[in-house]
């Protein structure tokens, strides 16, 4: 786990918040945090401090096992994903704690690097099934879930998009659109660890079918899903990167992401889209639009030409200038209609 090699420790480690999401207002953390002044008088604290330059990322705690929990382990605090007011309050909160009883080590990390572990960490719960108490879902085999006449036709998509201009690779920190650092995809493409991982979204990820031939291109981009069940299949099968993978909703990515976070955002089968729950998908697309780049180029996909119609306009609306691309064949299923564009400036 990153966590325990960012650390340098081999006992267990577990995150004091149970939940990606419950990481934006910490509310467990600044409470055990705060109740860190009644550490017995004259008894030490092990404490390790993540930090990035004097910005605080993680506190961890060590707890020697005992009678009720026979078993070593650390308890992780962070308030590196959380909004600014309880950031702050965390870093106030390390800074007292940290007076009274120093850290034994610093570790310097990356912001980015930290966020990935963390990411790691529920992925990794979420498989384990520690996430969800009395899971009976059991696991299926990857042919019987995964298709590669999926993975084809996005690779087929991109080819056109590159045709017409359309670029979806590039250095980190370039043009508008480009995504991923240089390299490798695994063999298979399913690992999804290595390749260009640039700053791309993929929202609505479902269990990475399309993913799989985004890593296969060489790109590593965070999947965000809403359904755990669907996440988890994905990581099991070794088609989603543990550590760009969340439990998320895409109506509230501007709760998670700041402005112009990602150069890409990517959606591939969004819907299906009616007028009754337009509100729902128009919602998504809109809020994909705000972490986008200035520059940046959204991708999304649907079945047919109503629904994309509808995304357009709000994309629109969004200040995204794009086309409509007719992209039917002949079996009807994938990808038939879509909306390529960029976002333009505000």
């Amino acid at each position: 786990m990153l966590l325990q090699e960012l650390s340098g420790i081999t006992e267990d480690i577990y995150l004091v918040e149970e939940s990606y999401p419950a990481q934006r207002r910490i509310e467990l953390t600044l409470r055990y945090l705060s109740g860190a002044y009644a550490f017995p008088e004259g008894e030490k604290m092990h404490l390790l401090r993540v930090k990035e330059g004097g910005r605080t990322l993680g506190l961890l705690l060590f707890n020697p096992g005992n009678e009720e929990l026979p078993v070593d382990f650390w308890s992780v605090f962070t308030g590196a994903l959380a909004k600014e007011s309880y950031r702050v309050q965390f870093e106030e909160l390390v800074a007292s704690v940290l007076a009274r009883n120093p850290a034994e080590r610093e570790l310097e990390v990356s912001s980015d690097l930290w966020r990935d572990a963390v990411n790691e960490y529920y992925s990794l719960m979420l498989v384990n099934r520690n996430l969800c108490p009395g899971c009976s879902t059991g696991a299926e085999s990857y042919n019987s879930v995964f298709s590669e006449q999926r993975v084809k036709r996005v690779s087929e998509l991109f080819e056109r998009l590159k045709a017409k201009g359309y670029s979806f690779e590039g250095g980190e920190g370039g043009e508008g659109g480009k995504s991923g650092k240089s390299g490798k995809s695994g063999k298979s493409g399913k690992s999804g660890k290595s390749g260009k991982s640039g700053k791309m979204l993929e929202v609505c990820c479902g269990n990475g079918m399309s993913t799989l031939a985004l890593h296969r291109m060489g790109l590593d981009p965070l999947g965000v899903e809403v359904n755990k069940c669907t996440l988890c299949q994905g990581l099991e099968h070794g088609v989603l990167n543990p550590r760009k993978a969340l439990v998320m909703d895409a109506t509230q990515l501007s709760e998670y992401f700041g402005p112009g976070s990602f150069e890409t955002v990517v959606g591939f089968m969004l819907g299906l889209v009616y007028e009754f729950n337009k509100g729902l998908w128009t919602g998504i697309v809109k809020e994909a639009a705000k972490v986008t780049a200035e520059g940046g180029l959204l991708l999304f996909t649907v079945k047919s030409r109503p629904e994309i119609e509808i995304l357009a306009k709000a994309l629109g609306e969004a200040g995204v200038e794009g086309e409509i691309v007719d992209n039917e064949d002949s079996d009807g299923i994938f990808d038939q209609w879509l909306f390529v564009g960029r976002k333009g400036r505000s």
